[in-house]
């Protein structure tokens, strides 16, 4: 007799080994709420991928879609309505993931699904052309739920976009438990030692500004010699198919020319989650440099305030709702002064370095991957219809 197949919620979205924010930001979503539902119900996962190739995908993928091919939209459609197991869509969505202008053959695809769908914006953005409002719009008017990872970007929803209150919901950005390894013994392992340590992390490119953190650290250096940068991370997957290292070698030629080479480290690559939190706990300060004032979340962000880091960052979005003076510091963007000043503030003042690394871990408590996990399942058992979360816990959530 043939087994029943379980009952099945089906993510759309980038997925590692595909190296970009959103795909790890999926995976580490998918294993928070896999332990929070009920072992009737699985996750799987649809990846975004011109390649189209499951071979390249261990599990949760099942299904492989090029998203920037329309007819291929329009059959996965059917694909998924034809699937009895199904039961909720999680789409996740950046306007650069889907195919034409503004991303709008994912309106092709909604417009077929015949079962309830979540989407959570990644990018709100304020004051939005023609096209993106009616864009926008449209894909709420199809979905049961939109979510977004900040208070300013439901407000963007409502005021900019005149989305339905009703339909928003806010899940922030989950992050990891912080390393409980000495900050010190870790500086010995990364061979960091006697050095105060100032940190970025995730994918290279020009946008995130590392050039500035690099000459600031002229002026820092000259009051800390034992001050080191240390940026971690890969080109941008993106970046590198389309001009190679350029960018990466533009940031190496900055420190040869200022003479940084002791006080600046480029480590090129792609860091595993427990290195990740390593680096980060034996930061002094976390640098973020990125120049797009209305990006709408960051992870390395979180997860730099999540580890207690103090941060020092370039007016955005995100660090306006997140920085106080008690956890760190918010700059114009592009003033390296201001960023060279505040980090010799700090790194001098040991007193408050550990005050805003411990406000920071305080301020992030309700953002790490089990909180995250539970809400998406309590907020798939009310779409569902069908149990999702686990008996034993479900009376632990609170809406």
């Amino acid at each position: 007799m043939a087994s029943i197949k379980k009952s099945q919620i089906l993510f759309i979205s980038t997925y590692p080994p595909r190296k970009c924010g959103i795909a790890s930001f999926t995976h580490d979503l998918v294993k928070a709420i896999d332990l929070e539902i009920t072992g009737e119900m699985s996750i799987i996962v649809c990846a975004l991928d011109k390649r189209q190739n499951t071979k390249l995908y261990d599990e949760p993928v099942a299904m492989v879609i090029d998203s920037n091919d329309l007819e291929f939209c329009l059959q996965a459609a059917k694909k998924i309505n034809d699937d009895a197991a199904i039961k909720l869509i999680c789409i996740e969505h950046e306007f650069g993931l889907y195919g034409g202008e503004l991303g709008e053959y994912l309106l092709g695809f909604l417009s077929l699904l015949e079962k309830p769908f979540i989407i959570r914006f990644h990018t709100v953005l304020p004051n939005p052309s023609h096209k993106m409002l009616k864009i926008v719009q449209a894909i709420e008017l199809l979905a049961d739920k939109v979510i977004v990872m900040t208070k300013n970007s439901a407000r963007l929803l409502k005021e900019d976009y005149n989305l339905s209150t009703a339909k928003i919901t806010i899940i922030p950005h989950g992050t990891h438990a912080p390393s409980t390894i000495d900050a010190e013994k870790l500086k010995i392992k990364y061979n960091l030692e006697n050095n105060l340590v100032l940190t970025t992390f995730g994918l290279l490119s020009p946008n995130k500004g590392i050039e500035k953190g690099i000459l600031a650290m002229k002026e820092i250096s000259a009051s800390i010699p034992n001050a080191i940068y240390i940026v971690v991370g890969q080109t941008h997957p993106n970046l590198l198919e389309q001009e190679g290292e350029k960018y990466r070698e533009y940031l190496q030629e900055l420190i040869t020319l200022n003479g940084l080479e002791d006080n600046v480290r480029l480590i090129n690559h792609y860091v595993p989650t427990k290195m990740l939190m390593e680096y980060l706990a034996l930061t002094d300060v976390y640098l973020f440099t990125s120049k797009d004032p209305n990006q709408a979340v960051s992870g390395t962000f979180l997860y730099a305030m999540s580890a207690g880091c103090p941060i020092i960052s370039n007016s955005f979005v995100l660090a306006e709702e997140m920085l106080d003076e008690k956890t760190g510091v918010i700059i114009a963007p592009g003033n390296e002064h201001e960023l060279a000043e505040n980090a010799i503030r700090i790194l001098q003042n040991p007193q408050l370095k550990k005050e805003m690394s411990n406000n920071a871990f305080l301020k992030t408590r309700n953002t790490t991957w089990e909180k995250v996990g539970q809400k998406h399942a309590s907020l798939f058992n009310d779409i569902v219809g069908i149990p999702v979360i686990k008996p034993e816990l479900s009376n632990q959530y609170i809406n």
